[in-house]
C-alpha cells in the first residue's frame, strides 16, 4: 500500500507540474500577443502622424493647391550645395516663426507682401528655384502647414509658374536669400472656393512668413 501511495503522490505532483507549465506558456504567449498588439498600435499611429503632416505631398497640392504640403515631395533628401552656403546655414539654424493671424477681411485677390528680416544679394526672378522654409496660418491662427517639422526645406522651381499657389508665384518675386517674408494671400490666391480639407477650409485667406535658404537660376 506504501509503495502504491507514494506512486499517486507522485504521479499527482507530475500532473500538477505540467499542468503549471502548460499555465506558463499560455501566460507567456498572452504578454507576446499583447506587446505585438501595442507595438502595431504604435506603427500604426506613427504611418497616421506622417500621413497627416504629408498629406499632399503625393499629389501636386501643396501651396497652390500646392505649396503648403507638396514641398516634401519636391525637396532634396541629398546634401545641396547652396549658392551662398554661410548664409543658407544661418537660415537654416534659425527656429520657425510663429506668424500673426491672417486677416478675415483679406481682399479675396490680395497677395500683401512683407519684409520681416532683410536678405542678401539679387532677389528671385521669374524661372528660378527658390528654396525656403515656412509656416502657414489661418485667420484664427492655427497652423495648417510648415517645412521645419519634415526637416528639410521647400523647393519652388519655375518661380513664376511653380506648382503652388498662384500667392506664391506672385508674392516670392523680389525676395533674397537671407530675407524672412510675409505673406498675407486672398483667397482667389489661396485655395479658393474648394479649399484644401480638411487643413484649409473653403475662401480661406492665408499668412506665411517664408525664411529663403537659396536662390539658383535655371541652368543654360
Amino acid at each position: 500500500m506504501g509503495t502504491e501511495k507514494r506512486e499517486r503522490q507522485r504521479q499527482g505532483k507530475q500532473a500538477r507540474s505540467e499542468a503549471e507549465q502548460v499555465a506558463a506558456r499560455r501566460q507567456k504567449t498572452k504578454r507576446t500577443g499583447v506587446r505585438l498588439g501595442i507595438g502595431l498600435v504604435v506603427v500604426l499611429a506613427a504611418a497616421f502622424a506622417y500621413s497627416l503632416l504629408t498629406r499632399d505631398d503625393s499629389s501636386d497640392s501643396t501651396e497652390t493647391g500646392d505649396t503648403t504640403t507638396t514641398a516634401a515631395a519636391d525637396a532634396t533628401t541629398t546634401t545641396v550645395a547652396y549658392s551662398n552656403p554661410e548664409l543658407a546655414a544661418e537660415v537654416l539654424a534659425r527656429d520657425p516663426p510663429v506668424p500673426a493671424n491672417a486677416a478675415d477681411d483679406t481682399p479675396a485677390d490680395a497677395v500683401e507682401v512683407n519684409t520681416l528680416i532683410e536678405g542678401q544679394g539679387e532677389g528671385a526672378a521669374a524661372g528660378d528655384t527658390v528654396t525656403v522654409h515656412y509656416v502657414g496660418v489661418l485667420s484664427d491662427g492655427t497652423e495648417f502647414d510648415q517645412s521645419w517639422s519634415r526637416g528639410q526645406p521647400f523647393v519652388v522651381e519655375n518661380l513664376g509658374q511653380a506648382s503652388v499657389i498662384p500667392g506664391w508665384n506672385e508674392g516670392l518675386v523680389g525676395a533674397k536669400i537671407g530675407e524672412r517674408r510675409r505673406l498675407e494671400i486672398g483667397s482667389d490666391q489661396a485655395y479658393g472656393a474648394a479649399g484644401n480639407p480638411p487643413a484649409i477650409p473653403a475662401n480661406a485667406p492665408l499668412a506665411f512668413e517664408i525664411d529663403v535658404v537659396d536662390i539658383t537660376k535655371p541652368a543654360g
